[in-house]
């Protein structure tokens, strides 16, 4: 998790990116992908994302690039 400034903070998860927004009392907002998820008590929030990025090793997620099926006939038979 980055911390970026005026209580915004960065998260790139399993290709996903999670914006926290935190509002101050032990709150924040939850974006996945730009999209608001609702609010959740701070603590909580970042100690889970930050147990998930130690525990799943996201830096070797590939995506898959998808490629045309191309057939090949056996002309030996």
């Amino acid at each position: 998790m980055i911390r970026l400034g005026d209580g915004l903070y960065i998260c790139h998860l399993n290709g996903h990116l999670l914006k926290i927004v935190y509002k101050g009392n032990n709150e924040c907002e939850i974006y996945l992908e730009n999209e608001y998820q609702g609010r959740a008590p701070f603590d909580y929030v970042k100690n889970k994302l930050n147990l998930m990025e130690k525990r799943w090793n996201t830096s070797k997620i590939i995506h898959y690039h998808y490629k045309e099926l191309q057939t090949t006939y056996d002309q030996s038979v």
